[in-house]
């Protein structure tokens, strides 16, 4: 019987040189952002800053829908850069991403499309306004702020703003005259969107965004691989790498970053009556009887704190109309 000679090929390693660095696919299962509801206000807007944060590898975040209730009507959301602050009353500087006339939905959350969808990078932020257009004080639902943030999750956080008391977006008169602008308000409603991973590459600026029990669990196979009796030693160094990239971000367990998501979770069901008593006390000042009340008569708006404070701010309006909506 003659004896055969095999010859392994030298192994091609030509594909794992062309490593991915973000995720070729979008979270399926949107994240829903509901935020809390106590019916507080109605009125017609309201502005607000979400911040997207930079604890996980996450290349982007993609906000699809903003969900708001109340009688709605001609509904517009508009976004900026970085903050809303200093922009209340300038719509040049904001972006018109929703335009479309609904139907009355005072009990349940109805859908606002984000077209095209919103990006936000690891650490960006950006400004909201969400505003109806309706002739009257049931535009849409808002809150008093009761606390520095008014949603959190492991991706965003979503801040206290300021409510709109005007059907014209960003004017700065009133529904009956005078200032429009209410601060100390949030958001009502719910913001769905979907998250693109980063995916991990022999750098410095990717490494370090990275979980520290997935950059250990990177360096003990490294050092494994240096070893001649591992079994890893047979794998060249880029076929390794290319693993590595392919692999999720929570893949070595995650223990200290999934214990900080069940905290933010669990400070979500701090009780209405517990937040609502703090801030109040760090809010507090004196009584004094409203100037109206000295004459006989009182403000009756919905919104009956009139705290505007930028009334002096430089309009910038521009014509819009609504486009009617399919449902």
């Amino acid at each position: 019987m003659s004896s055969r000679s095999y010859y392994l090929a030298p192994l091609d390693t030509r594909p794992a040189l062309k490593r991915a660095k973000v995720a070729n696919y979008m979270v399926q299962n949107s994240y829903n952002v509901d935020t809390r509801d106590y019916r507080d206000h109605t009125f017609s807007g309201i502005m607000f800053d979400i911040h997207c944060k930079d604890d996980l590898p996450m290349e982007y975040i993609e906000i699809r829908e903003i969900w708001v209730r109340g009688n709605l009507g001609p509904m517009t959301v508009w976004t900026t850069p970085n903050t809303f602050q200093n922009k209340r009353q300038s719509r040049r500087e904001w972006k018109l991403v929703h335009n479309k006339r609904h139907c009355p939905s005072m009990q349940k959350l109805k859908s606002l499309k984000i077209e095209p969808p919103i990006r936000m990078r690891n650490g960006e932020s950006l400004g909201m306004y969400v505003h109806s257009g309706l002739n009257d004080d049931m535009g849409i639902v808002y809150n008093n702020r009761r606390g520095n943030v008014t949603f959190e999750d492991p991706h965003m956080t979503i801040l206290p703003g300021y409510a709109h008391i005007s059907n014209d977006p960003f004017s700065a008169f009133g529904y009956w005259g005078g200032g429009s602008w209410r601060a100390n308000r949030e958001f009502v409603g719910r913001v769905t969107y979907g998250v693109k991973w980063m995916l991990w590459n022999p750098c410095k600026k990717v490494h370090h965004k990275f979980p520290e029990g997935f950059k250990q669990m990177i360096l003990t196979l490294l050092m494994c691989h240096r070893r001649k009796e591992s079994p890893l030693k047979k794998l060249p160094h880029v076929v390794l790498y290319y693993i590595f990239n392919m692999l999720p971000w929570d893949w070595a367990g995650e223990v200290d970053v999934k214990k900080k998501i069940k905290k933010i979770e669990e400070n979500k069901h701090v009780s209405c009556r517990e937040e609502s008593v703090a801030y109040r006390r760090s809010q507090y000042v004196p009584y004094e009887v409203p100037y109206e009340m000295r004459f006989g008569y009182m403000d009756d708006d919905d919104d009956d704190d009139d705290d505007d404070d930028d009334d002096d701010e430089e309009s910038d309006d521009e014509d819009y109309e609504p486009e009617e909506d399919e449902d």
